[in-house]
């Protein structure tokens, strides 16, 4: 079964508190806590927010300032940073933290990825070091720039014992439109099956929204219906495929698209 939430605080609501009402009362039981611009939160308003918010999955995505293939040494450190300064407040009330892992820059694409994973590594040693029980879900990533295409996200998670964060939007800007039919979907979470097992399928997390894209790759967000992402033929692979999980509703609808997501994911 999947849950369905929103990126953030829905837009009915003021706050993280006010975020959680708002979802009970649309059957909407998750939400991401959206650090892209910094981690604002502090620990202890975290754990209240699970004790208030204890029948909601919250998950927390990185800042957007991360880029573990940078060339200078101080990036990356700042980089490894704001991802563990995000598990410290996540550990208070979820599990799954989402981050873009990087940019290819000038780099191929063999030398990124072994940088990359290095640098992850060094997190994962600074988690367990720290006792901080999270899961770190490297992003299939929008644009062709940055790193973070299907095969090396799952390779990557699988030489590091980690789980992805599978945003078909994403892939489907990447691609420019090609992906984005029933069966180009399903042979997505048949790759993931493939590399992660059957594990990995009972326990996505999932990014959608609608998407506009270029010659490089995503532009921007929008919403479902103005968007010509195939959302419906999403749901029905995952449907088919018994995926259970969270789904991220990431459009600047927020709650309005993420219901419908799940009417329509309900319905079929």
């Amino acid at each position: 079964m999947l849950i369905f939430g929103t990126a953030g605080v829905p837009i009915s609501a003021e706050d993280e508190f006010k975020a959680v009402d708002v979802l009970r009362k649309l059957n909407l039981g998750a939400m991401e806590l959206e650090f892209v611009k910094g981690v604002y939160m502090k620990e202890d308003y975290a754990k209240k927010l699970k004790e208030y918010g204890e029948d909601i999955i919250f998950s927390a995505h990185a800042p957007h300032y991360i880029n573990l293939n940078a060339n200078e040494e101080e990036k990356v450190e700042n980089s490894i940073r704001r991802i563990i300064k995000t598990a410290k407040v996540l550990n208070n009330c979820g599990k799954n933290l989402v981050f873009h892992p990087g940019y290819y820059l000038k780099r191929s694409k063999e030398v990124t990825y072994n940088r990359i994973k290095s640098n992850i590594q060094r997190i994962l040693d600074k988690l367990e070091a720290l006792n901080l029980n999270v899961m770190l879900r490297p992003e299939t990533t929008g644009k062709t720039t940055q790193f973070g295409d299907i095969d090396e996200t799952l390779k990557l998670c699988f030489e590091l014992n980690i789980l992805p964060c599978i945003d078909f939007s994403h892939i489907y800007a990447r691609s420019r439109g090609v992906i984005n039919d029933y069966n180009s979907f399903y042979k997505i979470l048949e790759k993931v099956e493939n590399v992660l097992g059957k594990e990995a399928i009972k326990d996505m997390h999932i990014h959608l929204s609608g998407i506009e894209y270029g010659k490089g790759g995503e532009r921007r967000h929008l919403p479902l219906n103005e968007s010509n992402f195939n959302y419906r033929d999403v749901l029905k692979a995952l449907k088919d495929f018994d995926a259970s999980g969270t789904v991220i509703c990431e459009s600047p609808m927020l709650e309005y698209d993420a219901v419908l997501l799940m009417k329509c994911y309900n319905e079929l």
